[in-house]
């Protein structure tokens, strides 16, 4: 349980701090080249990591066991940054930004998840989809 509310924690300092300094880019830096550099220095992270991991399976033996995730994530990953970056750019609020986006995500991987994996929804869990419409609707109205 202490593990699940460390990375909890992690991935919301890591979300903030993703939206800032998406919104704090400057506009005159190219977009492509920005995240080309942050994406360079992210594999030399992640390369840096799998090679001091004890115990890590050959990298001859590991390139096998990956499999089409890995190009969707990358795909995703770079939609999801060129869109917020963009997003950003054209003016949208850095306080609503990643509220609408992820409510709206929220919801439809709820439909997938129902769809397509099983997923079981309670009473209560209706009425928090409710309230998320709702919220929604109250935070797009002008």
């Amino acid at each position: 349980m202490v593990m699940q509310f460390t990375w909890l924690a992690i991935a919301i300092v890591a979300t903030v701090g993703y939206h800032l300094v998406l919104k704090l880019t400057p506009a005159a830096a190219n977009p492509y080249l920005s995240l080309a550099v942050t994406y360079a220095m992210v594999t030399g992270l992640f390369v840096t990591l799998y090679a001091a991991m004890p115990g890590n399976t050959p990298l001859r033996e590991a390139l096998p066991q990956l499999n089409w995730t890995a190009v969707a994530l990358a795909a995703t990953i770079g939609l999801l940054d060129v869109g917020f970056l963009m997003l950003y750019r054209a003016g949208f609020n850095i306080s609503l930004g990643q509220l609408i986006t992820q409510s709206a995500a929220a919801l439809l991987l709820l439909l997938l998840g129902v769809a397509y994996f099983r997923d079981r929804l309670s009473l209560p869990n209706i009425g928090g989809i409710l309230l998320c419409v709702i919220g929604l609707w109250l935070i797009n109205r002008r």
